[in-house]
């Protein structure tokens, strides 16, 4: 399920459900996409394409932006207090890449 900035608290909700439900992936537009797991949301992020020059810093920021435009949204407010794993990733869905991983 795609999240944009502006839609209805209905569509948030849902977003929320799926994720509490662990029955599908929420992608918060321009943000991450989030998957849930065992007590966790795997939070994926798409690396830029000139990924593969970038070090564990520029993968840091990345991340720390993610973090911080999910926190500003009104969808975290729905989510379960579960550990956030965050995962910079080249691709998206069954044909994505981890590149870096939160330790």
């Amino acid at each position: 399920m795609l999240i944009r900035d502006g839609v209805s608290e209905l569509e948030v909700n849902r977003a929320a459900a799926l994720i509490n439900r662990c029955e599908g992936a929420v992608t918060l537009e321009g943000v991450a996409t989030l998957i849930c797991g065992a007590g966790e949301i795997r939070c994926e992020i798409v690396a830029p394409a000139s990924a593969m020059a970038r070090c564990e810093e520029e993968y840091k920021v990345l991340v720390e932006n993610a973090a911080h435009a999910l926190r500003s949204s009104r969808l975290v407010s729905h989510l379960p207090d579960w550990r956030l794993q965050w995962v910079v990733v080249d691709g998206a869905g069954d044909d994505a890449v981890e590149l870096w991983r939160e330790p």
